[in-house]
């Protein structure tokens, strides 16, 4: 078992560590594929992920799905063909290669954990 609080987790900003077009997203690995040792399967990374307010993460896609679950504040999030509100409770989940981002147009954080699925060797299950 490993334990850790959330506090002790460093988070990254989203645009520099990644080149991403985002605005005021942090981003922090919870786990990942580095996380244990090899009694660890690391199927899957488990992210969280805070957008201050006015901030976005611009409609990306990537080989892998990925889904969500809003902790706290609201955003609206886009894909291809829709832009829905997000709050706090709901769940999204993104197949691989969909069109999705983030708009959080709101006066608090929108905060979610994000797990996504680690495909060939896992390298997109690497964090920072």
């Amino acid at each position: 078992m490993i334990r850790r609080r959330i506090e002790q987790v460093k988070g990254y900003d989203v645009k520099e560590a990644y080149g991403s077009d985002a605005e005021g997203v942090t981003i922090r690995w919870i786990s990942e594929k580095r996380t244990g040792g090899d009694e660890y399967l690391h199927n899957f990374a488990l992210r969280h992920f805070n957008i201050k307010p006015k901030g976005n993460m611009a409609p990306h896609k990537h080989p892998w799905e990925q889904e969500i679950i809003v902790t706290k504040g609201k955003a609206q999030v886009v894909t291809e063909k829709e832009t829905v509100a997000a709050d706090q409770g709901d769940i999204f989940y993104f197949a691989a290669n969909e069109l999705h981002g983030f708009r959080n147009e709101f006066d608090s954080d929108f905060e979610f954990y994000c797990v996504i699925g680690c495909v060939g060797k896992g390298e997109n299950c690497i964090g920072l």
